[in-house]
């Protein structure tokens, strides 16, 4: 499963792209949606996956959110939201999956980092490296 928050968003672009991987590649992989603002969200996701699969092996961390300016331009609240998605959003998805991953005995995360952090701060970065 590619999970994302709306796999429809922009005519469906992002859910079409998976679905041509799959079948050029022969792959058992499907677009599924999983918002990581939303507990309720993710607990439908792993209960879906869960009863079409019966099991989850591998869970890839990769949502992120950036923003461009200086840093004086965000609000307290825009600050709050990019650290909800960026570190909160992971933590609901870990406790959603991690149950059943510990009764597998044996499971896989993974993390995606940044390719920001490497080479030096670009300007008008401050927020998203905070």
């Amino acid at each position: 499963y590619a999970s994302m928050r709306d796999p429809q968003a922009r005519g469906g672009a992002a859910a079409a792209e998976i679905e041509k991987l799959a079948r050029d590649e022969k792959l058992a992989i499907s677009a599924i949606a999983l918002d990581v603002l939303s507990e309720a969200s993710i607990e439908v996701t792993v209960k879906t996956i869960l009863a079409e699969a019966g099991r989850i092996d591998v869970v890839i961390h990769n949502a992120g959110h950036m923003v461009f300016g200086p840093v004086e331009a965000f609000t307290p609240e825009q600050l709050a939201q990019l650290y909800d998605v960026n570190v909160l959003g992971t933590q609901r998805v870990n406790r959603a999956v991690l149950p059943h991953m510990r009764g597998l005995g044996r499971a896989l995360m993974i993390w995606i980092g940044s390719s920001s952090t490497r080479g030096g701060t670009p300007p008008f970065l401050a927020p998203y490296f905070a």
